[in-house]
């Protein structure tokens, strides 16, 4: 009988460690809970874009794969309507409404409007739109050297304006019996037969002359006076018509009785400090045209009568 105490105590010693197995045989497992919830939730795509992985590696929501929308139709009828468009602003153009009527030109003096007109080559007629300032303006100034600037613009509906901006002819010099006509810096704008309005140079030996080049003269050092000469002249609101270089004497014609005389330095200065425009002026006033200017040193200007 004493035996079965002991029995019945290692029993009930062992029997508490069995229960917890015994719960946790009976609770649902989280593998199973996830099994489940696997079943029920539908089937995934396998196929991932590299969007969807990047977005997965960074722990964010997958992004969703954009839609292709078919816009073929739209752009067949933006192209249809650009086409339309273009049409329609071409036969406006078109209409006799914008038909050139006249041409006006500005700013000229030595070339004549009806030249200016033919060489831009603008048709009476034509449509407006279809005159181009750009490649007028080339032409003109590529067929004529007196032309130095051209500007050319539409007046709607039917006018073209075109100003222009001549080069001062300076100076023009004898050679065989024509004259050469040159700019500031002594470049050859024209030769031609007849005398233009610039001063004539006498004195000095042209030996070449091409149009766009400089001329050439005999006398060295000659040329450089000459053009310091006019254009000292032209600054002082002064004109000669007429200028004959002898040595180192000068001849400067106011007109063709009427001259200012001396070296070519003391000339230079009295039209510099304008004491020679006060005596031209005041000669001027007494209706004197014909005499001598004698300028001599320090500004220093005496009139001989004739």
């Amino acid at each position: 009988m004493a035996d079965n105490p002991s029995v019945e105590t290692e029993k009930m010693d062992t029997a508490p460690e069995k229960a917890p197995e015994a719960e946790a045989e009976t609770q649902p497992s989280p593998a199973a809970d996830t099994g489940m919830q696997e079943e029920n939730t539908p089937e995934q795509p396998q196929e991932q874009t590299q969007e969807n992985k990047q977005a997965q590696a960074k722990g964010s929501k997958p992004l969703q794969k954009p839609k292709r929308k078919h816009k073929k139709k739209h752009y067949v009828l933006r192209i249809v309507i650009i086409l339309a468009v273009l049409a329609a602003a071409f036969a406006c153009a078109h209409l006799s409404y914008f038909n050139v009527n006249g041409v006006a030109v500005i700013g000229n003096e030595e070339v004549p409007d009806e030249e200016i007109i033919k060489l831009s080559g603008i048709q009476t007629g034509e449509s407006v739109f279809d005159v181009h300032p750009l490649l007028v303006q080339h032409d003109i100034k590529k067929k004529n050297l007196y032309i130095e600037k051209v500007n050319v613009n539409r007046k709607l509906p039917d006018k073209v304006e075109i100003i222009v901006k001549e080069r001062d002819m300076l100076a023009q010099f004898h050679k065989d019996q024509k004259f050469v006509i040159t700019d500031s810096e002594g470049m050859v704008l024209d030769i031609s037969k007849e005398e233009h309005k610039a001063t004539l140079i006498e004195g000095l030996t042209v030996t070449g002359a091409e149009k766009k080049e400089t001329i050439q003269i005999k006398e060295t050092g000659k040329l450089e006076k000459a053009l310091d000469l006019m254009k000292t002249t032209e600054e002082n609101d002064l004109y000669f018509k007429r200028i004959v270089f002898n040595g180192s004497k000068v001849d400067a014609y106011i007109y063709d009785t009427l001259k200012c005389s001396g070296k070519y330095d003391y000339l230079m200065s009295a039209i510099t400090s304008g004491t020679l425009k006060k005596v031209i002026y005041d000669l001027y006033q007494k209706n004197i045209e014909k005499g001598t200017v004698n300028v001599y040193n320090n500004d220093y200007c005496f009139f001989t009568p004739n």
